[in-house]
């Protein structure tokens, strides 16, 4: 696709729920550039309650999981007595969690200037329909067609909308339906790429010589101010991570807890992406490869001859990681200048590493003699 300049951008469900629905922070985070630009951000109010009803549902599972935590903590955290336990009851017994997503995408939705779209006021049942019975796409000639109503109702009634007003909208998702229905639109582009797709709204201002600079210092291993600044941020991206702990063993075993750290990176290619743009700073987007270390604590048991379990102590085992992420770097000073004299405002990363596998677990029989 050419590389042109767009009045609206346009994000599918799916872009929410593969950048975890973190309204807040990573890519998502980014799309508040638009509440102070003239492009439109456009949430057709179909897309809206997608969103809202996933989020409400993660946001259960979470608080599900958080009091399972708290009450598996009760006996030494949450004692009866415990000086903690009006943090507990403010957790558990806070209704707030119960309109928090309601809250959470109605702050997202100011704090991103989005137009509200009611798909309503721009299509017609009688057109669905045609399309309907037509295979015409979104909808299928195969499969269950009904489950494509939603993505016909937004298509349409953006394309309804980008006709009265003029205007050319980029469409982000991964859907192969939505790409057919762009393939024969007059006002709507398709794109996979997120971080691509936010690319676009940056053409006429992105300090394109920077990512220029920045290729050339790397290819010839002049910027390592500049990468030890990014190592300096991961470091502190990463600080105190609890990771989950996975292992193996003839005992059994039990996770006591674990803490990680960052140990290093290295940049997987010298290409960048500008997310951001504003007249003191720019966000740009790069994939890392990130070296971690942790340590874990485990519980050892084995089985009695009478059945019950024999505590054989605790291990404190340590291992080493490593995972691929976008990670988006927040960039001031003087962009034409040198590159190891720019600062690192911050760098968030995109997918942090969750699971950590601490391999075969053994007893250390040292203890025992």
């Amino acid at each position: 696709m050419e590389q042109k300049e767009y009045d609206a951008i346009l994000v599918d469900t799916s872009i929410f729920d593969s950048n975890g629905l973190r309204l807040e922070s990573g890519l998502l985070g980014k799309l508040k550039q638009f509440a102070a630009s003239s492009i439109e951000f456009i949430v057709p109010d179909v897309i809206k309650n997608e969103i809202l009803t996933h989020l409400d549902k993660k946001i259960k599972i979470s608080r599900s999981a958080l009091e399972k935590a708290i009450n598996d903590a009760s006996d030494h955290v949450f004692f009866d007595g415990s000086v903690l336990n009006d943090a507990k009851n403010l957790i558990v017994g806070s209704d707030e969690i119960e309109g928090l997503a309601s809250s959470r995408l109605n702050a997202f939705l100011v704090n991103t200037g989005a137009l509200s779209l009611e798909c309503n006021d721009y299509i017609s049942v009688g057109e669905l329909l045609k399309k309907y019975f037509a295979n015409e796409a979104p909808f299928s000639e195969t499969g269950k067609k009904k489950n494509e109503f939603p993505d016909a109702i937004i298509l349409m009634a953006v394309e309804e909308w980008a006709e009265r007003e003029g205007k050319t909208v980029l469409a982000v998702a991964t859907d192969k339906d939505w790409e057919r229905y762009c393939n024969n639109s007059d006002n709507i582009d398709y794109i996979e790429d997120f971080s691509k797709g936010l690319s676009y709204f940056n053409t006429a201002t992105a300090p394109y010589a920077l990512l220029d600079n920045l290729k050339i210092a790397l290819s010839n291993s002049t910027a390592s101010t500049f990468l030890t600044n990014i190592e300096s941020g991961l470091e502190s991206a990463l600080y105190g991570f609890t990771p989950d702990q996975e292992a193996n063993s003839q005992f059994y075993w039990e996770a006591d807890g674990s803490s990680g750290k960052f140990n290093s990176f290295k940049l997987m290619d010298n290409n960048f992406t500008v997310i951001d743009t504003d007249e003191n700073w720019v966000v740009i987007e790069a994939w890392a490869e990130i070296y971690v270390e942790a340590e874990g604590e485990f519980s050892l048991s084995t089985d009695s001859i009478d059945g019950d379990l024999i505590g054989l102590g605790s291990i404190t085992v340590n291992a080493e990681d490593e995972f691929q992420s976008e990670i988006l770097i927040t960039i001031s000073g003087d962009l034409n200048g040198d590159i190891n004299e720019l600062v690192i405002e911050d760098v968030e990363i995109v997918d942090q590493i969750s699971v950590i596998d601490f391999g075969e677990l053994e007893l250390d029989y040292c203890d025992y003699y």
